[in-house]
């Protein structure tokens, strides 16, 4: 699954085509708003971010947590599931990568087995999938990858963004 994938939009159903990234997929995605619990699942993890980064969330702050709990899981010879520490910091990386990219919101996207929280934008088919990208990722990631990541993924956000401007 590629960082970035085309929505259909919930408001209207299309599908409107953008610039591609070479990571990108071709399957529509559909999004809606978070609902109740998305909303306070997200902060719940957001949360337990925060308080190990004794609340300075920034992107070199965060990789560098990342890259020493990552370490930490790695040599534990009783590894518990990662999903926890997935989900954690792929809303971390979420909420970075918005903090760049003017427009991006939280929303579910649908397009397989169970939904999963993504970026998406109001008036773009873009959707980011940060959770996921931690998930591929996780247990192998380099150190620095989570800054690196939250940079590229906002770049090429803007990049597509810029391109749909443009286009109009």
């Amino acid at each position: 699954m590629g960082l970035f994938r085309r929505a259909a939009r919930p408001e209207d159903g299309l599908e409107v085509p953008h610039p591609r990234t070479p990571a990108d997929e071709v399957r529509d995605v559909h999004v809606e708003p978070l609902n109740a619990a998305e909303v306070i699942w997200a902060a719940q993890h957001r949360e337990i971010v925060a308080d190990l980064c004794s609340g300075s969330v920034d992107a070199q702050t965060v990789s560098d947590l990342f890259d020493r709990v990552q370490a930490i899981w790695l040599q534990s010879s009783d590894r518990t599931d990662s999903a926890p520490l997935v989900h954690a910091f792929g809303v971390a990386l979420g909420d970075l990568v918005a903090e760049r990219v003017p427009g991006l919101a939280w929303a579910t996207a649908d397009d397989g087995p169970e939904p999963e929280l993504v970026l998406s934008h109001p008036a773009h088919d873009l959707v980011i999938f940060p959770i996921a990208s931690v998930g591929r990722n996780w247990g192998h990631a380099p150190t620095g990858w989570l800054a690196a990541h939250v940079h590229e993924a906002a770049a090429g956000a803007l990049a597509i963004l810029a391109g749909h401007r443009s286009a109009h």
